[in-house]
């Protein structure tokens, strides 16, 4: 028997993905050779067409097509993007900015990946299940949010819109031992959001670990779960997170945390105003804003 290679010891690798999602179900021929294809070679997979997928597996595109509806999906390119998201959770930076080399305009390529990116979140939107997370939220006695590096201003507007809606917010944001002191306070009445995308933080998956044990909810915002924060997670809110360089993109992240905010404050009107009231008054007594009247450009 031979031994398994690198990629099947890694739980998390795209190929061990495939496997269970394949696991139990009857492929035809061709439906195989699509498969063992992508396991084999994801970089690839993660962005060729379905049609240059079936030309290399010597198949058809009606087989990588019925392939990806076998496993659960609406066609390939659904398929192909969850490929890529767990492809690209194994990479370093320099291996991300490497596959995203290319000769348009950096910057207008970024707007037109994250266009994309926000037109396939609304698409993939499911709103029973925000309604669930709101649902969890409204009722919550503590609300947490923890998130680290880039996402982490994810997780602080988050937290900061939360407040600002009534609701008993705090920030867990890139410091471990906070993190660490306030999870074991938690308990059955208390919610935990994690927002951790792209290469899952370490940090990310002990903290919803150990407030799912000790009886919190646990809300998942990511583009990648792996199966240490699915067993732990009781909602998963998926959205693209990769950009057109070793950037990870924070635009459909950031617009998925206001809708949900949005729908908070519509839960009880009333308790957002007040919220809105004092915090005003608040920022008027801290003298946090800046309120001189606007001058006049000199003509130049």
């Amino acid at each position: 028997m031979r031994a398994p290679d690198e990629s099947e010891r890694d739980t998390d690798s795209v190929a061990t993905w495939l496997r269970s999602l394949s696991a139990g179900q009857r492929l035809s021929q061709a439906g195989q050779t699509v498969l063992n294809n992508a396991m084999a070679r994801p970089e690839k997979a993660s962005y060729i067409t379905a049609s240059e997928l079936a030309q290399q597996s010597g198949t058809s595109i009606s087989s990588v097509t019925r392939l990806a509806q076998r496993l659960g999906f609406n066609g390939w390119p659904d398929l192909q993007r969850e490929i890529r998201v767990r492809y690209m959770a194994h990479l370093s930076l320099v291996d991300v900015d490497t596959a995203h080399e290319t000769t348009d305009s950096p910057f207008q390529a970024s707007l037109r990946w994250d266009l994309e990116s926000l037109s396939a979140s609304l698409l993939n939107a499911d709103e029973t299940q925000v309604e669930r997370v709101v649902g969890l939220l409204s009722g919550a006695k503590n609300i947490y949010v923890t998130a680290q590096g880039s996402f982490a201003a994810v997780g602080h507007a988050l937290n900061h819109n939360i407040q600002i809606a009534g609701y008993p917010a705090r920030g867990l944001l890139d410091i471990p031992a906070n993190i660490a002191n306030t999870v074991v306070q938690m308990g059955p009445e208390d919610v935990l959001i994690v927002c951790s995308y792209w290469r899952i933080y370490g940090v990310a998956v002990t903290a919803a670990t150990e407030a799912h044990a000790r009886g919190s909810k646990v809300i998942v915002i990511t583009d990648n779960l792996p199966p240490a924060l699915a067993q732990c997670a009781d909602e998963v809110l998926l959205v693209p997170a990769e950009g057109t360089s070793f950037f990870p993109s924070l635009t459909s992240a950031m617009a998925l945390q206001q809708g949900i905010v949005a729908s908070l404050a519509r839960v009880d009107p009333e308790k957002t105003r007040r919220s809105l009231i004092e915090m005003e008054n608040s920022w008027q007594t801290f003298q946090m804003l800046h309120r001189s009247a606007p001058g006049h450009r000199p003509d130049l």
